[in-house]
């Protein structure tokens, strides 16, 4: 996955971010200019920020192709060329986003001046970014779990990756079991303040923190980060 929307720029936007509808992102009838390439780019990433859009405000048993279709401003048959199923629509705006995350955790962890800093800079980051974009939260932490076996899937392989974030230098490796269920619940304490409508996402961070470093660190050196406030 390249983690680009399409359909202006191929910059890193987080799907959902966006209207699909924004005059920016039409195209005009007749000779436009376009390639055939970049009119197909703007239509999916179109189609993928309108399913995002519908998902998060219905819910994904209430979506349908119709419905996303006339979210994105193009037809069925549009939607067709680019997406066998609804399923294959939410997989793609589900990994890039997630692709886009994952980057963004990876280099505030990076640049951290250790494992424990670079574990707190990159919840930091996760909770900023799902803050800011409650649409793909609510897609990507709620409605995929009503999605089709494709999401699930790909929500596993996401598990696996995140076990990175608690392979820590000089101290033994915990169990993937161990790292599964720190990142399990990492999202189940996210997933709980988005359904209980509390958009106060950073106020975890310090308890986040705590909970993931624990393991590794013990109770002694993971209780700073848990009286630290976010910033």
């Amino acid at each position: 996955m390249t983690g680009r929307t399409g359909g202006g720029g191929g910059t890193e936007v987080v799907p959902g971010s966006r209207s699909a509808l924004d005059p920016g992102r039409a195209i005009k009838p007749g000779r436009h200019g376009l390639s055939p390439e970049a009119v197909a780019d703007i239509q999916r990433g179109r189609l993928i920020d309108a399913l995002v859009e519908v998902v998060s405000a219905r819910g994904y048993p209430q979506a349908t192709i119709s419905g996303v279709a006339g979210a994105a401003g193009v037809t069925k048959k549009t939607f067709y060329e680019h997406f066998d199923c609804l399923d294959a629509c939410f997989l793609a705006a589900y990994r890039r986003g997630m692709d886009i995350l994952y980057r963004r955790m990876t280099a505030a962890r990076e640049s951290a001046p250790s494992w424990p800093d670079g574990v707190h800079a990159a919840l930091g980051t996760m909770l900023a970014l799902l803050a800011r974009e409650p649409r793909f939260a609510r897609a990507a932490l709620i409605e995929a779990n009503a999605a089709g076996p494709s999401v699930r899937l790909a929500r596993l392989d996401d598990l696996a990756r995140f076990r990175a974030f608690f392979a820590a230098p000089g101290v033994p490796p915990v169990p993937d079991a161990v790292a599964d269920a720190i990142v399990g619940g990492i999202v189940s304490a996210v997933r709980v303040k988005i359904e209980t409508g509390d958009d106060d996402l950073r106020s975890l961070l310090p308890s986040l923190t705590y909970f993931a470093v624990l393991p590794l660190l013990g109770r002694e050196a993971a209780t700073p980060y848990l009286t630290d406030t976010p910033g």
